[in-house]
Parts: structure tokens; C-alpha cells; sequence
């Protein structure tokens, strides 16, 4: 198994990223293809121990930057890490590709040179999103900000096969993300949505959800559009944060409170670990013949090796291939299930 690692992806590239990698081969046993300046690669390499371990190098001498336009540079820049990364894909030198860079153009070279699955109209990143019960799928959090009704019921297939064979959810629940539970809550583009997944029988959907019900637990997979769905995760990442340096503050304040957070050690670290959103990996984007992961800019070491092993889990589980079955057997279900709602 060989997968590739944008090694020049993200704001702590390349020294996170490749030490990320260095873990990842140890504790997972895989290849990691280290996308790169190859001169950059062997100076960070140098710090590590990686007797026994299988990093190849991979020479790509160009960088796209978070903030080009994604795809202009997938276009002007071919010797780019990730066009040079999702290109292996392509030709089945590597079986996945991973990235902390730019989202955009991971999205533009995984479509253009991964491919989409056959009846995809709209890949949509998903990422396993902590409740109160376990864990949901959230879908889309950031692959298309302008989303149309029909992407959103495909999402709310894909989501549905990913609950199943990657969180083993045997008959997930599936909401759509809105301001109210009630049925006819929403702006034009949700209701619309709504209509389209209430008709997909291939799913078990059950009607909307607000935000306050997903940590709640209330659905298995959680719909939205890109835009809405990225503002959603982005927003609880940052209120976990919050709590964590609310507490760490107010548990140090006096001699009291230090003794009480003292006592309690092991338990705080157990709500630190649920709160911490690198042991979640990266976001999958669903809807590609191969996995491409995304994982955050801001990723560290321990970020980057939990999205290699989201990575391996997808190539075990054959994920992709599920996403097209699954597909191919919503439609034969209902043939109207992914025809658009007309305004």
C-alpha cells in the first residue's frame, strides 16, 4: 500500500508534514511517498529515524501556496506537489494521496486527474464529527460552496454508505443541516433538498436537524452545503478551543482550583482527547475513484499521521468502489431519485 504525502501542503510544511509521515510509516506499516523538493525531503529527513521504514521521495520542484486560485495553478504549476501526487493516483503508483495544502486545488487535481465516480456530480469532503453519542458524518465542509439540491442528495448517499462501512453504522439516520426541525424550514436551496432526499429511498432519511442536535447526536450523517458545512466545523473547532483554554485558565487560577486540576489530571486529559480534532485525521472527499484526504493547514505531526491512517482505512475498506455501487443501486432503486427539483 503506497500512499502519497504532499510534503509542501501546509502552514508547518514540510517539518510537520514529514515527520508526520516518519509516524505513520512506523505504526501503520505503509509506504508513504514523501511529494516533494527532493533537497528539502533529505534535510528533514536527516532528523529522524527511519531505519527500516519505507519513505521513497518524490521529486516535484513547484509549490501551489493556500492562496492561489486553485485552478490556475493545477493548470501553470504541473510539477507541483499536488499535481505531481494526484497523478500517481491516477496511474496506480500510489493508491491514495493525502494533503494539508490548498483545498481548492487538491479538489480541481484530485477531480481532474483521480477522476470522479462514474454518476458523481459533486465530490464532497466528509469527516467524522464528535457527539455526545459517538460520532457523525458531516458532508459537504468545504468542497463546493455554490451546492445544487441534486448534490445534496448524492451527498446524503455517499454519507450514508461512509456511516456504514467506515463508522459501522448499520442503517445510519441521515438530517438535513437547517434552521429548524420542522419540515418547510430553510432557505430555497434546503427545501429543494429536502424534497430530493425524502424521495431517496436508498437512504433512511428522517428530516432536518439544527446545529444544537448534531452534538446532540440526533443523526448519523449530517447534510449541507459546502459553504454552511465548513462554517459549522470551523465554528465548533473553535469553541473546543475556547473551552480548552477557558479551563486550563480558570482550573490554574488559585492553589484551590490547581489542587482540584491535579486530582482530576486523568479525566481532563480524556476531555482533551474528544475535544482534539487531529485524532479525527483528515476529511475524505467522497465521490473520486481513489481517496484523496484533506486534513487542516494548520496540521502537526500527529494530524498528518491520523489522516495516512484515514487514508489506509479507505483503500481497506474500498471505499470508493462502495460510493459507485452504492450510487449505481440509488438509482436503479428510484430513477427520479437524482433528477433536480425544478424552483
Amino acid at each position: 500500500m503506497n500512499i502519497a504525502l504532499d510534503v509542501m501542503g501546509g502552514d508547518n510544511a514540510p517539518k510537520e508534514i514529514i515527520a508526520g509521515a516518519v509516524d505513520a510509516a512506523r505504526v501503520y506499516g505503509v509506504t508513504v511517498s514523501l511529494v516533494g523538493p527532493p533537497d528539502v525531503i533529505r534535510a528533514e529527513l536527516a532528523d529522524h529515524s527511519t531505519a527500516g521504514l519505507d519513505l521513497p521521495i518524490v521529486p516535484a520542484e513547484q509549490i501551489i501556496e493556500m492562496g492561489e486560485k486553485p485552478v490556475h495553478a493545477v493548470r501553470n504549476k504541473p510539477n507541483s506537489s499536488i499535481v505531481v501526487a494526484t497523478k500517481m493516483v491516477r496511474t496506480g503508483d500510489a493508491q491514495a494521496f493525502v494533503t494539508a495544502g490548498n483545498t481548492g486545488a487538491a479538489l480541481t487535481a484530485g477531480t481532474l486527474y483521480v477522476g470522479r465516480v462514474r454518476g458523481i456530480l459533486r465530490p464532497a469532503l466528509v469527516i467524522p464529527f464528535p457527539t455526545l453519542k459517538g460520532f457523525c458524518a458531516v458532508l459537504d465542509i468545504g468542497a463546493n460552496a455554490d451546492t445544487k439540491p441534486e448534490h445534496m442528495q448524492q451527498f446524503g448517499v455517499m454519507g450514508s454508505i461512509y456511516a456504514q462501512h467506515v463508522m459501522n453504522v448499520e442503517r445510519p439516520i441521515v438530517r438535513l443541516l437547517s434552521n429548524g426541525e420542522e419540515v418547510g424550514k430553510g432557505n430555497q436551496l434546503i427545501l429543494n433538498a429536502y424534497t430530493l432526499l425524502q424521495r431517496t429511498r436508498s437512504i433512511n432519511f428522517q428530516g432536518n436537524v439544527e446545529s444544537i442536535e448534531v452534538m446532540e447526536g440526533l443523526a448519523d450523517v449530517v447534510v449541507t452545503d459546502g459553504f454552511t458545512g465548513n462554517i459549522f466545523i470551523k465554528t465548533s473547532e473553535g469553541v473546543a478551543k475556547m473551552l480548552q483554554v477557558v479551563m486550563k485558565e480558570e482550573l490554574t487560577r488559585g492553589p484551590v482550583s490547581t489542587l482540584g486540576a491535579f486530582l482530576a489530571q486523568s479525566g481532563l486529559r480524556r476531555v482533551r482527547a474528544r475535544l482534539d480534532d487531529s485524532q479525527y485525521g483528515g476529511a475524505i472527499l467522497l465521490g473520486l475513484k481513489k481517496p484523496v484526504i484533506v486534513t487542516h493547514g494548520r496540521s502537526k505531526a500527529n494530524a498528518i499521521r491520523h489522516a495516512i491512517r484515514v487514508a489506509k482505512q479507505a483503500i481497506e475498506q474500498d471505499l470508493s468502489r462502495r460510493i459507485q455501487q452504492g450510487v449505481t443501486e440509488s438509482i436503479d432503486l428510484d430513477q427520479t431519485a437524482l433528477m433536480p427539483v425544478s424552483n
